[in-house]
């Protein structure tokens, strides 16, 4: 599967690192995303040519998702319910999938709408303070990785052809989905775990650390901004306004926030030119993502 995904023309804007040839930080992300998830698929890959950013970003999904104490069912109900708010196709269909995977009864949506409409509008939450930290967590990892999807992967591409989830039954990804992970594993793949900074909302889960790292990564893009770039950024995406702006950075930014599928490849070249990276790219993109997201923070802890 490795091959064929890494061959296949899914990818737009970046150009990711091959399975087959990482090193360093983001062969070690492969590897623990291949043992934990059993699979290495576009939507990890699509962050390899920033490290900085694909090792938080697993973390956060690792630690909030994948480990834990709360039924994963129940959180692949908020990973859907979040995607279907973003419009995002592809994680719609791959967390409906892993859903039944986890194990989740076939009513599980229809009988646990409190949660759905927390994951898609905040509000009370239906659960104890206790398990705060793994839905939030998952809320706001999906809300990351459904606009770096909608952004860098092909609009018609669904994981692996999922359609039908009682066909993966067995499987190596079956196995690890229903498998007890140990949480804060994915730290050691940090930089550096971060100390200050932790939302209160995470107590002391390893998901605390793992947003912290992601935000503080994302909100580095910021600097291939302008101040006053910056500031239209953060005016726009607060108003919640996807107005064209003239900058072209400010322009990518503000979309990957607010409307990530309407980024076009004119867009990105604009801004991009001769000058920039993937890896620049990257951390644009994550900018505009991250912005948002604090705001969605707000409203779910």
């Amino acid at each position: 599967m490795l091959d064929s995904v890494s061959e296949l023309n899914v990818f737009r804007h970046v150009t990711p690192v091959s399975p087959n040839t990482a090193t360093g930080p983001v062969a070690a992300v492969y590897d623990q995303v291949d043992r934990d998830f059993s699979t290495i698929g576009p939507a990890v890959m699509m962050l390899s040519p920033a490290p900085e950013l694909l090792a938080p970003c697993w973390a956060l999904l690792r630690e909030a998702l994948v480990s834990g104490s709360v039924p994963r069912w129940r959180k692949e109900i908020v990973a859907v319910s979040v995607s279907r708010t973003n419009g995002c196709e592809y994680d719609i269909a791959g967390h409906t999938v892993f859903l039944h995977l986890a194990g989740a009864p076939a009513d599980a949506v229809e009988r646990n709408q409190e949660l759905v409409r927390w994951a898609q509008h905040g509000g009370p939450a239906p659960f104890s303070v206790g398990d705060t930290p793994e839905y939030v967590a998952t809320a706001l990892a999906l809300h990351f990785v459904n606009r770096l999807v909608s952004i860098l992967l092909d609009p018609g591409l669904r994981p692996g052809g999922m359609r039908d989830g009682s066909a993966f039954d067995g499987a190596p990804i079956a196995r690890a989905i229903r498998a007890d992970h140990e949480p804060g594993e994915s730290l050691a793949l940090l930089d550096s775990v971060p100390t200050e900074g932790i939302p209160t909302w995470a107590g002391d889960s390893p998901a605390g650390p793992a947003y912290a790292a992601l935000r503080d990564a994302a909100r580095r893009g910021g600097f291939l901004l302008s101040e006053r770039a910056r500031q239209t950024v953060q005016d726009a995406i607060s108003r919640g306004d996807t107005t064209p702006v003239d900058e072209p950075g400010a322009r990518l930014a503000v979309l990957a926030g607010l409307a990530p599928g309407r980024i076009t490849e004119t867009d990105v070249k604009t801004w991009r030119s001769d000058k920039y990276t993937d890896h620049c790219l990257l951390h644009l993109f994550a900018y505009g993502a991250i912005t948002a997201i604090e705001r969605i923070e707000h409203t779910l802890a």
